[in-house]
């Protein structure tokens, strides 16, 4: 622990470092360029309200709008003159209105400057000509700029958080790119009709395009349709959290209707499920689904007759048969709905067996579904909460090659060392 915080103490150093040398290396870049008092504001103003509006992202991070100022400043006022608007954007932003530390501050305005600084290094390779966008001429170095831009953003700060919380930098950094790409693609769009109006604002405002009016106006035409995308996706995020509170609370609803099942079961499997999915850092939609078939794993008992689940038993004995027919009946219930589709194949599989003695299909090892492998384990765990966490562990151990996947309980015995809350 106290190695990792050196490591990241060192990171977060260097990048802050090496913002500041990149900083300092620009200041003669912006002799000649004509940018007034009117502009420089406008972008710092910009990319310090849309830096406000951050979207978190599936597996963890998040993405502010400014993505799509930066990378139009970029294009038009080139990569020394952007690299200040980004520092000076996330002061007032992040350290002013947000009060956030001063350490964190500094390090996103670094790697930003860095960010940029090598991506307007690539624009100029590949022939692009700063302030002079040519849509179709320039596409080559267009997306080649926006791509590195976003490819430098997401490892910066992916290999912060992995150094953060102890995982491998390039696992957390591949979890990242896909979620990012999305919307920081869509934001690059916002971005380059940005560049476009700005370096045509002569036709567009007139003789008010280097006055406040008209600054303000280009301000508006950019932040209508960067705010709308941010909140579009953040709509996204929130309808994801209400899918998940609902089958939570269904999930609820069927436990109060089984004498077999313990109030809040479901979210305690659940939440050692999604432990044991990120420890394997499966992708993000991937813990959603295992998350969701934790919740509603059970369902299938609502169609078995209650003399059935009344029958005391041990978790590691046979179960009678009309309660070995739940799990099938529950994928049953769960396919309809189009996006519980893979929770429902984990479903069908929770209670099949590493050695082929499961049901309801009899399914062996690597056969059984990895969500279903995760599930039983976690469900198994849960069952066992009335023991010690040492006593739960060596029921597990036990089972490991038998009932469990061997390699999952080596997984979950390491996250009880490293006292991961297990037993919570």
């Amino acid at each position: 622990m106290r190695r990792r915080g050196l490591l990241l103490k060192l990171y977060v150093g260097v990048v802050a470092l090496g913002g500041l040398a990149g900083l300092l290396g620009t200041v003669g870049q912006w002799e000649g360029t004509g940018i007034g008092v009117w502009e420089l504001a406008l972008f710092i103003g910009l990319a310090g309200v849309l830096n406000l509006m951050v979207v978190p992202v599936p597996g963890g991070g998040l993405v502010a709008a400014s993505f799509a100022v930066l990378f139009g400043g970029l294009l038009v006022l080139g990569p020394g003159p952007t690299a200040w608007v980004a520092a000076l954007a996330a002061l007032w932003s992040e350290g002013v209105m947000r009060r956030t530390p001063a350490s964190r501050v500094i390090f996103n305005s670094a790697h930003s400057v860095l960010s940029l600084l090598a991506a307007g290094a690539v624009y100029r390779g590949l022939g692009g000509h700063i302030g002079e966008v040519a849509l179709l001429g320039d596409l080559p170095a267009l997306v080649s700029t926006a791509l590195v831009l976003w490819l430098l953003e997401t490892a910066w700060m992916a290999s912060a958080v992995a150094l953060e919380q102890g995982v491998r930098v390039w696992r957390r950094l591949r979890r990242s790119l896909a979620p990012m790409l999305v919307l920081d693609g869509a934001l690059a769009s916002v971005g380059l009709l940005l560049a476009l109006l700005y370096q045509n604002r002569g036709e567009l405002l007139g003789s008010d395009q280097t006055s406040w009016s008209g600054a303000l106006l280009l301000a508006a035409v950019i932040f209508i349709p960067a705010s709308l995308l941010y909140y579009a996706y953040r709509l996204q995020g929130d309808l994801q959290r209400v899918y998940r509170q609902s089958l939570r609370t269904l999930g609820s609803l069927v436990e109060a209707k089984l004498a077999d099942t313990q109030p809040g079961h479901g979210a305690r499997v659940a939440a050692l499920a999604v432990q044991l999915a990120q420890a394997l850092e499966l992708p993000p939609d991937q813990v959603e689904q295992i998350r969701y078939a934790s919740y509603l794993h059970d369902i299938g008992k609502v169609g078995v007759p209650s003399r059935f689940l009344h029958r005391r038993r041990d978790l590691f004995s046979g179960d009678p048969q009309p309660l070995r027919l739940h799990p099938e009946l529950g994928a049953q219930i769960l396919t309809p709905i189009h996006f519980l589709g893979p929770a429902a194949e984990i479903v069908r599989a929770h209670h099949e067996r590493w050695d082929g003695l499961g049901y309801p299909r009899g399914l062996r090892q690597r056969n059984i579904p990895l969500g279903a492998r995760v599930l039983a384990i976690a469900d198994a765990y849960v069952g066992l909460s009335h023991h010690s966490p040492h006593h739960s562990l060596s029921r597990l151990r036990q089972a490991a090659g038998s009932r469990f996947d061997p390699a999952l309980v080596g997984v979950v015995s390491a996250l009880a060392d490293t006292r991961v809350p297990w037993s919570s």
